[in-house]
């Protein structure tokens, strides 16, 4: 609330006793600057009594004084006593702060009042009270006080109390305080705490008290919050359970504009299950900072003592993470390309495994005319070397497989343990290797419509040892290519009917590979990015054949791409005497994207949805052998098919019971036009989606009645009525007839609350969660339990 001021410089009127009776003619060529004290006021009668040292303004008085303003029936200033009254219904306005009440008494020197029957809104709230006092700056007391944060005239519920303390722009506190809801007592507080202070400041979060059959009594989310400035906010918040231990945790997140950014959360837990005692912890970061001419320096890191410490976990991506991984990369721009520096590492939670990356490096240059190394003329249309082109990258990598126990810091740089019980395993291996890729290619077109590709790769790489044994190798392989391709298109037009056109378009395209036998590469190690071919000599021929149809319909053209698409590919080594072939493989796709459907409105009623919107997408694949191509002998694999419906719509509900809003402040406010004008449509009627998505996907490496896999996501969301909303989602395995997860939710807006209820079931867990939260104040008015279980 703004500051309840009574206009301290009415003591200025005491000058006017002395020129009550004269009249100055005005220097019409000097101009006195207005002083910030000046005071101006109206009113339809005007009497000084001098004797009295008294000022009294009757009928309609309005007095402005800096930005404080007065208005009221009379109004009487005792210039001795330096004390303001007034009669009657008054107005005061400080800024943007009104407040109205009757028969004020304001002290100018101490600038302290108080004032009967008075009212005022807060920034996010109304108070009201028999007697409003103000006792500092910035500190009212009020008796037999009531706040809200409902907007209506007949406000749904309120705080009240027999003391309440204002702190403007901090606090409300308030004792002894009883909850009204609908003009019912409710609840009981022998005393209440109500932050109102706007922005981010330091301050203790509201914990979560609960009870489950695991943890028994706990409180949880005991926080304590610090923002710097306006670059970091920092909380510090801890977990006690009855019966499994406590878990501390640290969420720092920090930005500064232009720079950098980052976040860390960082955890430590004991816990006790039965007669152990487990100390756990997990750290998570991530930074990114600009280093100026483009180069960026990133981190992030993810290391976990055990997983136990995400057991109890929302995120899907801790209860459910098999592995973490930490990285640090630097990037920096380099001959109109990109140097990458970084490092690696990930730690596999299931099997206590590890592979690091330190460092790995990389270089690339795209595609570029092979001329500008020799000059710095532009591209010649005419120049058939104009359409030569190189590329060329580098990538360093030296890596670490980790899978004994107990990891020293010397196995994480270099340190080659051979496996005791296996002579071709490893405790820990290490490698280091530099790879080079050097590419040439030649393109051209035909006549403008057969496209030609020829080209030419090379790889070379260099090894601190092969499997053989040796030191410091160095190895090759080399590949060359042809391809080309053309488009034919077919255009077929519809006089009558919804149909207008069809396109059809067909890609042909072929290509041929050769490269010699790379066999003896066997002996070089892979790892990382860097590795070499290792394949027998091989001319492969690549056949494919891409469909796409495409419509145009309806009276204004509407189009579809692509509304059918199927692809075909196979390839054969040329040099393979028997079954050169491999497997031919098929996509077929169907994309209708998404149709509007219009209204659909129940008969002999007013229900109706609008704006139905109805969305589909199919695709199938599969693969077979093409020397087994007998109907009664066909054998497909790796068949694949994925569907998915999305309906979707807006359907409106009237409040048919409005209730009046508070209007008693608007008499004092500017004029706006947009907000009445969007509250007048909040209260004829809202319109809001709801939406059903349905996702499923089948997998066979042979029957497609034999899957691999076969999977149903269903998510729904409903608007029931204009106050209730439902959600639904399930992921169910319908080969084992498992169900993965199942969410339920069930939202309820109370106007100036709202009630939220799910229900999550996730593998072996479950939990639920009823909050009751303010939604002008969610995080001081908030009350929420939960309760969680493993089957």
């Amino acid at each position: 609330m703004k500051k309840l001021l009574f206009l301290p410089g009415l003591l200025a009127l005491g000058c006017l006793s002395s020129l009550w009776s004269q009249t100055a003619t005005p220097d019409t060529l000097v101009a006195e600057p207005a002083t910030e004290d000046s005071l101006s006021y109206t009113a339809d009668k005007v009497t000084y009594s001098q004797s009295g040292e008294q000022i009294t303004l009757i009928g309609n008085t309005s007095v402005t004084y800096q930005q404080f303003q007065i208005d009221s029936d009379s109004l009487r200033v005792d210039l001795k006593a330096k004390r303001a009254y007034s009669d009657g219904d008054t107005v005061m306005r400080d800024g943007e702060q009104i407040l109205i009440g009757s028969d004020v008494a304001y002290d100018i020197d101490s600038q302290t009042g108080i004032m009967n029957d008075g009212s005022s809104r807060l920034e996010q709230g109304y108070y009201s009270g028999a007697r409003i006092r103000k006792i500092d700056d910035d500190i009212y007391d009020v008796d037999n006080g009531s706040f809200t944060t409902c907007d209506h005239a007949d406000p749904d519920f309120w705080f009240s109390a027999s003391k309440l303390r204002i702190y403007r722009g901090d606090k409300i506190v308030g004792k002894p305080v009883l909850v009204y809801v609908n003009h019912l007592p409710v609840f009981y507080f022998p005393y209440i705490v109500v932050p109102i202070k706007r922005g981010r400041h330091p301050g203790f979060l509201i914990p979560e008290p609960g009870y489950n059959s695991v943890d028994g009594k706990f409180l949880r989310g005991i926080s304590w919050y610090y923002p710097y400035k306006d670059y970091a906010d920092l909380i510090l918040s801890l977990d006690l359970q009855e019966r499994t231990g406590w878990k501390g945790r640290m969420n720092l997140d920090y930005i500064q504009r232009y720079q950098l950014s980052g976040s860390l959360d960082a955890a430590f837990q004991k816990k006790i299950s039965g007669s152990q005692t487990y100390n756990d912890w997990s750290l998570r970061a991530n930074h990114h900072q600009e280093l100026g001419e483009k180069a960026t320096f990133d981190v992030s890191l993810d290391f976990v003592s055990n997983k136990r410490i995400w057991e109890s976990s929302d995120l899907l991506d801790e209860s459910l993470a098999q592995s973490v991984s930490s990285s640090v990369s630097f990037r920096k721009p380099l001959l109109s390309s990109y140097l990458n520096v970084g490092a690696v590492y990930t730690q596999d939670l299931i099997n206590d495994r590890a592979t690091i990356s330190l460092p790995s490096a990389s270089f690339s240059l795209p595609s570029r005319p092979l001329y500008e190394l020799f000059s710095k003329a532009e591209r010649g249309s005419d120049a058939w070397w104009s359409n030569l082109n190189y590329n060329y990258s580098v990538r360093l990598d030296h890596t670490g497989s980790l899978n004994g126990p107990g990891r020293s810091f010397q196995d994480l740089i270099w340190n080659n343990v051979p496996d005791p019980a296996d002579s071709t395993a490893w405790l820990t291996r290490h490698n280091l290797g530099l790879r080079h890729s050097l590419g040439l290619s030649y393109n051209w077109s035909l006549k403008g419509w057969l496209n030609w590709q020829h080209g030419l790769n090379y790889n070379e790489g260099w090894f601190d040892r092969d499997q053989d044994g040796h030191k410091l190798v160095r190895g090759n392989d080399y590949r060359a290519y042809t391809n080309a391709s053309f488009n034919i298109y077919g255009i077929h037009n519809y006089r009558k009917g919804w149909l207008k056109s069809v396109r059809h378009i067909l890609t042909p395209s072929a290509g041929l590979s050769y490269n010699p036998d790379q066999s003896e590469n066997a002996r070089f190690y892979s790892f990382g990015g860097v590795g070499l071919s290792r394949s027998e000599e091989a001319a492969n021929l690549s056949l494919a054949l891409d469909q796409k149809w495409q419509i145009k319909y309806g009276q204004n053209g509407t189009k579809i791409n692509d509304l059918f698409s199927f692809t075909s590919r196979v390839s054969a080594n040329l040099l393979k005497e028997e079954t050169p072939f491999g497997a031919l493989s098929h996509t077929l796709a169907f994309r209708p994207g998404n149709f509007n459907l219009g209204s659909f409105k129940l008969p002999k009623t007013k229900f109706n949805l609008d704006k139905i919107s109805l969305g589909y997408s199919s695709q199938f694949s599969l693969s077979h052998d093409p020397y087994a191509l007998r109907w009664n002998d066909w054998k497909p694999s790796s068949q694949y098919f994925t569907q998915a419906l999305i309906l979707s719509g807006s359907a409106p509900y009237s409040n048919y019971f409005a209730q009046p809003k508070n209007r008693v402040f608007e008499p004092y406010d500017s004029a706006d036009s947009l907000q009445i004008r969007a509250e007048a449509l909040t209260e004829a009627g809202s319109r809001e989606n709801w939406k059903l998505s349905l996702a499923h996907n089948i997998y066979a490496s042979r029957s497609i009645l034999d899957a691999n896999s076969h999977n149903l996501r269903l998510d729904a969301s409903l608007k029931v009525t204009s106050n209730w909303a439902l959600n639904y989602g399930t992921y169910f395995d319908l080969k084992t007839g498992e169900l993965i997860t199942q969410t339920l939710g069930i939202s309820r807006d109370l106007h100036c609350w709202k009630l939220d209820i799910s229900y999550t079931r996730r593998n072996e867990f479950w939990e639920y969660r009823v909050a009751l939260f303010n939604t002008t104040l969610p995080d001081a008015l908030r009350f929420q339990t939960r309760d969680s279980k493993r089957y």
